[in-house]
């Protein structure tokens, strides 16, 4: 699994991933998100407006994102 750090006050979860380029738009991250869920703080979640802090973790597909 690959960790990337992300410095931010706080973000989206589906602008975090159009923002890393882990998919090419956000329409698609919110579409992934609802319908497949992703990892936040070790739960599941498909809200894909949901903030990230920092202190926070995602995991998406086979990347760790920690939010500095």
């Amino acid at each position: 699994m690959e960790i990337i750090e992300f410095e931010s006050k706080e973000i989206k979860l589906k602008d975090l991933l159009k923002v890393l380029n882990l998919v090419p738009t956000g329409g698609i991250a919110k579409s992934i998100i609802k319908e497949e869920g992703i990892i936040l703080n070790d739960e599941p979640c498909f809200v894909a407006g949901k903030k990230a802090h920092p202190g926070d973790a995602v995991i998406f597909d086979d990347y760790k994102i920690i939010i500095k």
